[in-house]
Parts: structure tokens; sequence; C-alpha cells
């Protein structure tokens, strides 16, 4: 990160999460979602380290008291903009639960992933915003790391009892390659909406996206498995 620049700690973080929450009038709600909503394109656009919170006041039309008294400091409000627009998400369904279709089991899968879509701006960019993380690492999300690892590994178990393999690399890379196929939707977004709105804006949108999703998925698994038949290891090998 940028000298003079810290990452949140652990005592900032007590800030957001005093024992007695204060109560909001509504102007206060609206000026502390202003905030948020503000804060959350800029970490987005800029990343922590590049955001001054005078930034973030002047964006919100408030003064930087007002950051203070919502939020405790930059840190606290860092932690809400990754937080909050996310406290409605479910846990993974059991989309790996044994069953014979693997396209549906990985629809299942993309739809976890991709619900943050449907769910308003706030959500959109705090996703954007934990993507960012994972390439500008604040630690504030280390934690998660467990879960996020545990999400990946069963999908990993998914593919490697469908092929009938063991867990190895080739499916290692074919897991991370399905989860990117989830990562465009979110930061491509702008791009696809500018070029074909319908992709976003109809009302089956969420759903469209999953089933064009889960082709592609079913579809580099069912590639992979074609890559490791003895036909196909044989014919690359004559090839080479």
């Amino acid at each position: 990160m940028a000298a003079g620049n810290h990452s949140p700690t652990a005592s900032a973080l007590d800030l957001e999460h005093p024992s007695h929450p204060r109560k909001l009038r509504a102007h206060g709600v609206q000026a502390r979602e202003r905030i948020l909503l503000g804060a959350l394109r800029l970490f987005v656009a800029r990343g922590y380290a590049s955001t001054p919170v005078r930034d973030i006041a002047h964006d919100a039309g408030v003064n930087i008291a007002a950051i203070a008294y919502y939020f405790g400091d930059k840190a606290g409000l860092y932690r809400a903009a990754l937080y909050e627009p996310m406290q409605g998400e479910d846990a993974a369904p059991a989309f790996d639960a044994p069953g014979p279709d693997l396209r549906a089991a990985l629809a299942r899968y993309l739809r976890h992933c991709l619900q943050p879509l449907s769910q308003g701006e706030a959500s959109l960019l705090s996703v954007r915003l934990r993507f960012r993380e994972a390439v500008e690492p604040t630690g504030m999300l280390d934690h998660e790391r467990a879960s996020k690892a545990e999400l990946h590994r069963r999908l990993v178990a998914l593919l490697a009892r469908h092929a009938g393999v063991q867990p190895d690399p080739e499916l290692e890379a074919l897991a991370f390659s399905i989860f990117a196929l989830v990562a465009y939707p979110y930061f491509g977004r702008d791009r696809v909406k500018a070029a074909c709105p319908a992709l976003f804006d109809a009302p089956d949108a969420l759903e469209s996206w999953v089933g064009r999703l889960a082709d592609y998925a079913h579809a580099m698994a069912a590639a992979d498995a074609r890559r490791r038949t003895p036909s196909t290891i044989q014919r690359h090998d004559q090839e080479s």
C-alpha cells in the first residue's frame, strides 16, 4: 500500500460494533446510506489506501464528522462496505449433494455466486470490492478465507466425483476456471449493459445468466473429461 496509509486495525474495527448501536432518525438513516454507497463506489474504483475520507464525505454531501459519527473511522466504514450489503447472503446451498446431474449441481453453485446481482447496487459494489480484496488485501476478509476455501474444495470434490477421478491439479484448474465465469458479470456489468441492456434488465436476467453459465461450466467439465480419456492422451502424444 502507499506510504502513509494503513490497513484497518482491530481497534478501529471495534468502533463498528458498539455495545449499544445508535438508533437513527429517518434523515440519519438516509445520510448513513448515502455515505456507505458513495464509499462503496470510491473504494471499488480506487481501493482502500487511495480513497481519502474527505473525498467520501464530499461525494456524500456530508462533513467528515458525520463519517466518524456513523462508522467510527475510515476502517469502520470500509468494513461496513464489505459486510453490510451482504448480510442477507445465505450460506452456500447443498449444490454438491449426491446426484446424477452435474449441470444442475453447477447451476446451484453459480446461482449462489450470482445472487447479489439481483439485490441492488450496494450488493453489486460490495462483491466487486471483495474481488478487489483478492489483489489488494487489507486483511479485512482474512477470517472468511476458510469458508471460501471450503466452497472451492466442495466444487473440486463435485467435479472429481462426476469425473470418476481423484482431485488433482487439473480439477483445481477447472474449478478456478468455473469460478472465473462468475467474475465478469460483476466487473463487466457496465460494459455488458451498454452493449446489450436486456442481459441485465430483463425480469429473468439472473436465471438467464445462471443457465448460460451452467451450460458453459458443464461444457468445460466435459472438455476436461475428454482430455483424460486414453484415446485423447494417445492422440496428444502422437501429435507432439
